[in-house]
C-alpha cells in the first residue's frame, strides 16, 4: 500500500470512528448534534476517494421499499399514519449506505476505541454520582432535558436496591465486547489491554440494572469460552463442565427474574403481549399487510395508545405484516453469513454468537431500528466482507 492509499485509509478510519462515537455516545443526537454532519462528511469522503460496491445498495433499498408498500396498504385501510414517525423509520436505515464501502472498513475493530471511551465516560459519571447525590441530581435533570442519552434509575434486583446507569446504546456494545474477549483469549501480545477493556465492559453491564444487559453478556462470554476451548486436548475437560454449569445457573436465574410478578417492567411487557394478541385477533389482516408504519394501537401495558412497546419484532409484524420479512432479512443476513464462514474462521463463530445475542436483546429494545442498531448491522456485514477479502489474499 503506497503513502497516498495509507493517508486515504487513515482519513476514512478517523471519520468512521468519530461517527461510531456519536452513534454510541449520543444516539439521540441531542447533546452534540453532529451525527448528520459527520455522516454526510464520511459519505462524501468515501464517494471521492474509495470505490463503491453498488451491489450492496440493495440492502438499503429493500427495507425502504417494504416500508413504502406497507404505507400504501395503511392508506388503503384508512389507518392514521404519523408521517414524522414513518420518516424517522426510513431515516434509521440511512447508515446502511455505508455498506457501499463495507470492504474498506473493519467496523468492529474501528468501534473498539469509541465504544471503550464511551464506557469510561459513563463509569466516571457513575462513581461521581455514587459519591455525590448533588451531582446525581444535576446530571439526571440534564439527561432528562436531552432525551435520556444516559439512563439513570434506582432498581431492585433480587431484593437488592441498586443505583443504575447505562447509555442508551449499551446493547450495541456486544459485538465489540465479543471481539475483544476473543482477542484476549487468542492474542498474547495485547492481552492485558484486552482484559482491562473486558473488565470495564463487565462493570458497565453490572451497573446497567437491566436483566438483558446484566445476564446475556455473561452468556456470550460462556459461548466464546466454549468456542475457544472446544478443540483443546485438556481445556475441554475444564471448560465444558464449567460452561454447562454456568448456563444452567444462568437460565435458572433468568427464569426467577422473569417470574417476578411484582416487577413493574415484567407486568407492563406481559400486558403488551395480551394487547398484541387482542389486536391480531380482531384485525387478522394486520398479519398480512400490517397496520402501517407510524400507526398507534391501544395497549394495556401503558393503558394508552402508543406506537412503540419495545417488543421490536412484534412491532415490525404489527406495522408491516409479511412485509417485515424483507426488513428482517437485511438485519439477520450477517448472522447466517458469519455461520457459513465459521468452518474456515473460528472468529466468525465468535462474532456470530455476539450478533445472535444482540438480536435477542434487540427483541425488547427500541434501538434495533435506529442508527445505533444499524451500526451493529454494519459491523456484521463489514466483518464478513473483511474475512472474505482476507481469504482472497
Amino acid at each position: 500500500m503506497n503513502n497516498k492509499a495509507c493517508v486515504i485509509k487513515w482519513g476514512g478510519n478517523i471519520l468512521y470512528m468519530l461517527l461510531i462515537f456519536l452513534f454510541v455516545a449520543d444516539p439521540t443526537n441531542t447533546i452534540l448534534g453532529l451525527k448528520s454532519v459527520v455522516f454526510a462528511l464520511l459519505l462524501l469522503y468515501n464517494f471521492v476517494f474509495l470505490k463503491a460496491d453498488w451491489t450492496n445498495l440493495r440492502f438499503c433499498l429493500i427495507p425502504i421499499l417494504a416500508a413504502l408498500i406497507s404505507w400504501v396498504f395503511a392508506v388503503i385501510q384508512g389507518n392514521n399514519v404519523d408521517f414524522d414517525e414513518f420518516k424517522a423509520f426510513l431515516m434509521s436505515f440511512s447508515p446502511l449506505l455505508l455498506l457501499l464501502w463495507s470492504s474498506h472498513y473493519d467496523v468492529v475493530k474501528l468501534s473498539v476505541l469509541p465504544v471503550t471511551l464511551t464506557v469510561i465516560v459513563v463509569l466516571v459519571l457513575f462513581w461521581i454520582c455514587f459519591f455525590s447525590p448533588q451531582f446525581e441530581g444535576l446530571l439526571y435533570i440534564y439527561m432528562d432535558m436531552h432525551d435520556n442519552t444516559i439512563m439513570m434509575s434506582n432498581r431492585v434486583f433480587l431484593g437488592i436496591k441498586m443505583f443504575c446507569m447505562y447509555p442508551k446504546a449499551t446493547v450495541a456494545f456486544l459485538p465489540v465486547f465479543g471481539f475483544v474477549l476473543y482477542k484476549a483469549l487468542n492474542e498474547k501480545k495485547r492481552r492485558f489491554i484486552f482484559i482491562l477493556i473486558i473488565a470495564l465492559f463487565f462493570h458497565l453491564f453490572v451497573i446497567s440494572g437491566t436483566r438483558s444487559s446484566m445476564l446475556l453478556p455473561i452468556l456470550l462470554a460462556c459461548m466464546i469460552l466454549f468456542i475457544y476451548g472446544r478443540n483443546g486436548r485438556y481445556m475441554r475437560y475444564m471448560i465444558y463442565p464449567g460452561v454447562l454449569m454456568f448456563c444452567i445457573l444462568f437460565f435458572v436465574l433468568l427464569a426467577v427474574l422473569l417470574m417476578e410478578s411484582d416487577e413493574p417492567s415484567n407486568m407492563i411487557k406481559y400486558a403488551h403481549l395480551v394487547s398484541y394478541k387482542e389486536l391480531f385477533t380482531e384485525n387478522p389482516e394486520y398479519l398480512l399487510f400490517g397496520q402501517g408504519p407510524g400507526t398507534e394501537f391501544y395497549t394495556k401495558g401503558f393503558r394508552m395508545m402508543t406506537m412503540k412497546t419495545e417488543w421490536t419484532y412484534l412491532e415490525l409484524l404489527r406495522n408491516y405484516g409479511l412485509f417485515c420479512l424483507p426488513i428482517l432479512y437485511v438485519i439477520m443476513l450477517p448472522l447466517f453469513k458469519l455461520l457459513l464462514l465459521a468452518r474456515q474462521h473460528e472468529s466468525a463463530l465468535a462474532m456470530a454468537s455476539a450478533y445472535f445475542i444482540y438480536l435477542i436483546i434487540a427483541g425488547t429494545n427500541p434501538l434495533l431500528l435506529s442508527s445505533t442498531g444499524m451500526l451493529v448491522v454494519l459491523s456484521g456485514y463489514s466483518y464478513v466482507d473483511n474475512l472474505k477479502a482476507n481469504n482472497k489474499l
